[in-house]
Order: structure tokens, then sequence, then C-alpha cells
């Protein structure tokens, strides 16, 4: 199971309470606004590399401080900005590492029919030990699997947000570089190029039909010969809708086909179902559930010739006061390494308490719990981790 997706769901929550967010004061900088914020966290990690043995348990801490330059000018955005992110193993330096983002973007409106999007990242980050590409090898590295990633996204919209119709082109780029070179590591660096668009067709004062498709060419800068070559293109074709029903429930759903075709003869290509589905629900002023779901195939991280994966959580928001609230979720996800016959079930519970103290300051003490359970008993681990954040802005 992939990092989250409920990046999605949670962008369809915009009727949730604004309490929910603590409010970000920017400094005037004339035609910019500058607004940093710094998060510090100490918490405790019972198995810092995902062993199935006894593993490394360590105190650790986090700092992130991030600085994002904002200019509006009238409808119109740009962001500019940069994070960098420090973590440290009290009991176990080498998983102590040093990440830096620097990230841009601009909404632009150039009338009510034409609006442009578009996103640039860069990232020098890091895979833990054990996870994605060392699952159940951790401690067979000496530090944590660092990479460099770029992404460029364009999104063009056709169409004034009234209108019966409207269209999305979309253009991304992201290029993915680790920096172990060894045979065994470098095969997994690659870059993918997408081009696709999305189709809306308004069948109800707050609902849209929804067509979509993208084509991907996927490429990897390494294969020990022509015939072992992950390189592939990707098809999908979705039909779906999105809804905001009632002033308590957003949502989306899309169902489709989608089309894995290798370059390499000795790959069996992969022809099969996908879906996305997202929803937003506010039974109460106080409360927001949100339910995510995703079946989809995605490159491997080691073995087979690509992950076959279903994905579902859960989240659940209440505020209690209007200072204290909590959240509560669950994650649960099946993948299968086609081509390897290795399928993993994965768990992972979350729970916090957030506390806004002061306006410019909220703690947040949280409890994360992760499982996989494997056909291949050596990668199986399970994961508690303990942590406090404090998040300070101006």
């Amino acid at each position: 199971m992939s990092k989250t997706k409920l990046a999605t769901a949670i962008g369809l929550a915009c009727v949730c309470s604004t309490s929910f967010a603590q409010e970000e004061v920017g400094i005037d900088l004339g035609a910019f606004e500058l607004v940093p914020t710094l998060n510090t966290t100490v918490g405790f990690n019972d198995n810092v590399t995902r062993s199935n043995d006894e593993g490394i348990d360590s105190w650790y801490s986090t700092v992130t401080p991030k600085f994002t330059l904002v200019n509006n000018f009238g409808l119109n955005t740009l962001r500019l900005g940069y994070q960098l992110s420090r973590g440290d193993y009290f009991s176990s330096s080498a998983d102590d590492y040093t990440d830096h983002l620097v990230f841009a973007s601009l909404g632009y409106e150039l009338n009510s029919r034409h609006r442009i999007k578009t996103s640039i990242n860069f990232e020098d980050g890091h895979d833990d030990r054990g996870e994605s590409y060392s699952i159940g090898n951790g401690s067979g590295l000496n530090s944590p699997d660092e990479f460099k990633e770029s992404e460029v996204d364009f999104i063009y919209s056709y169409g004034a947000l009234s209108a019966k119709a409207r269209l999305d082109l979309t253009l991304n780029y992201r290029d993915l570089d680790y920096k172990i070179n060894t045979t065994e590591y470098k095969i997994r660096d690659r870059s993918k190029s997408t081009i696709g668009g999305v189709f809306y067709y308004e069948i109800g004062a707050a609902t849209d039909l929804l067509f979509e498709t993208t084509i991907t060419d996927v490429e990897y800068d390494f294969a020990t010969s022509e015939a072992n070559s992950l390189d592939s293109v990707e098809t999908s074709y979705l039909i779906g809708a999105q809804w905001q029903s009632t002033a308590s429930t957003s949502g989306y759903a899309k169902i489709g086909y989608q089309d894995k075709d290798f370059d390499a003869a000795g790959r069996e290509n992969f022809s099969g179902s996908t879906w996305e589905a997202g929803i937003v629900w506010e039974p109460l002023e106080r409360a927001t559930f949100i339910l995510d779901t995703v079946n989809e195939a995605r490159e491997t991280n080691g073995d087979g010739n690509f992950i076959r994966s279903k994905d579902v959580s859960l989240q659940w928001r209440h505020e209690w006061l209007q200072r204290l609230r909590t959240q509560a979720g669950v994650a649960v996800g099946t993948d299968d390494y086609e081509g390897s016959g290795r399928s993993d079930d994965v768990t992972d519970w979350d729970f916090a308490v957030i506390y806004e103290f002061r306006r410019w300051l909220t703690f947040n003490l949280g409890y994360t719990y992760s499982e996989r359970d494997s056909n291949r008993d050596v990668i199986d681990y399970d994961q508690n981790i303990y942590r406090l954040t404090a998040k300070v802005t101006l």
C-alpha cells in the first residue's frame, strides 16, 4: 500500500469547519506575504527499520521549518516555498536524515473560460530503512535510502465554472533518481510522462458527470538486459461523478479500465478494472468522516512486474471544544506483486488529540500502529510510534 491518498478526499472537505485548521499569519513584504511555520516533534518508534525480529527501538525528534511566499493578485495566486526536514534518532544515528523541498505553484485565470494551474516541486528526500525498496532488509543499509525527485504539473481548464460542460487538459512529468548506484538498486530510477484530460458535464445543481483518460510513458534509466526492462506505457479510461449533494456531503467516484503494456516481450502485460472514490460526510457541525478507496496498478518496488494495489481508508475528525479536537483513522490495503507470487496485507491505525493552546501554537499528541502481513514471512513487521508535535506560526 502506498502512502495514503486521503489528500484527494480531504480536498473535497471544503465544507469542513475552518476551526479545524490553524490560522497562519504572514509578514507583509510588499508584493508578497511571507508565511513561516515550524513543526517540531518528539516521539518513540519501537521498530525503526520495520524488522520482523526484535529490531531497533529509539526515541527521535524532527524539526521542520517551512517558508512560503504568497502573492494574491485578483483571482490569481502565486506561491514559492522551501521546507527543511531534519530527523534524529537518539539510539540509531544511522537513521538520521535531512530532507529539502522546494516548491512553486501558480493559479491564473485568463478570463472566465480559461484557467491555468501549474506547479513545480523538487525534493531531496529519503525512504526510511525498511521502507519501499529495502522492505525486509532495512539493516542491510547503512543510512536512509536517499533520492532526488522532481515534478512538473500543468492543468489547462476550458469552460466557465458555471457552464454546463468543462474540460481539463493535464500534463505531468516526474523524475526519480536514487543515490545508491549498485546494480541491485539503480534499476528503480525512472521517469514518468503523463498526458490526460477530464471532461465534466453538469447533470444537476451540484453534480457533474466526468469522463477521464490518461496515457503515461514509464521509462527506467537502467535494465540488466532488454528482456528485463520495466519500461511500459499505461493507459486508463474512467467514468464517474463528483457531487456536493447537500451542505454536509461531497464526494467523487470513478471506475474504468487500465492497461499496462511492457516494452519487454518477456514481461506479461496487464489489463483490468481500476477505480477511485472519496466521500466527505459531516453528519454534525463538529464531526467529519472521510472515506477513500483506490484500486490500481503501481510501479514495483523490487519484486515482480508491477504492484496490483487495493486500498481503503477511513478518517473521523471531531471537534469537542473550540480548541480541542480528535482524529482517528484506519487504512487497509492489499498489494499483489504480479509475476512474483508475493502478496502483502498492510494495515495502519492512527489516533491524535489536537489542542490549540494559542492561535499561533498547536499541540498534537498522536499514536500510529502499522503492520504488514505477507506470504513472505521475512518482510512481516509491526510498528508502534508515539509522538508529540508542536506547530508554531506567527
